[in-house]
């Protein structure tokens, strides 16, 4: 079995435009598309979640071996812990689709959390140190890589996918 491996480069050559949010990681879900498998055997198919802020576009799908192709989008619930470090803001892993559906304080509160404009900016009621398990709806683009059944006589083999996208 081999294991899929994903690197993700994303921004304007020039530095210039503004954040952006570009992410991707194989689908581990246990009702995901993989059926919860984070390793494959050589010509099985790999799916991959791609997660974007709105200002992103995705320039470029490459892999070293096989093919990536875009498979549509699917709606995945995430439910992740947010660190407040003496703030009143923390980052989620993913940009959400809508507001937080679901949130639980561990041990100390900040009170109440809202979504920001970006959809990865969450912001509390009050500044402090505090760790809130949250739940929320991300908008994923799923990719399917497609193995080949040996590569230069291997059967035992790693494939690197590469999604690069920029800000507008």
């Amino acid at each position: 079995m081999a294991n899929a491996t994903i690197r993700v480069q994303f921004g304007n050559p020039d530095g210039s435009g503004s954040d952006g949010h570009l992410s991707a990681e194989v689908d581990t879900r246990p009702d995901g598309l993989n059926g919860g498998r984070s390793s494959f055997s050589p010509g099985e198919t790999a799916y991959i979640l791609v997660y974007k802020s709105d200002n992103v576009s995705i320039t470029d799908t490459i892999c070293s071996a096989g093919s990536l192709s875009a498979q549509g989008s699917a709606v995945v619930t995430v439910t992740e812990e947010l660190m407040f470090e003496d703030a009143d803001t923390a980052q989620l892993a993913k940009p959400a689709r809508s507001a937080i559906s679901q949130s639980v304080w561990y041990g100390r509160s900040l009170g109440g959390l809202t979504l920001q404009s970006d959809k990865v900016t969450v912001k509390a009621s009050s500044k402090g140190v505090a760790v809130a398990k949250v739940t929320y709806d991300a908008l994923a683009l799923v990719y399917a890589l497609s193995s080949p059944s040996t590569l230069n006589g291997e059967t035992d083999f790693s494939i690197l996918a590469l999604i690069k996208g920029t800000t507008s």
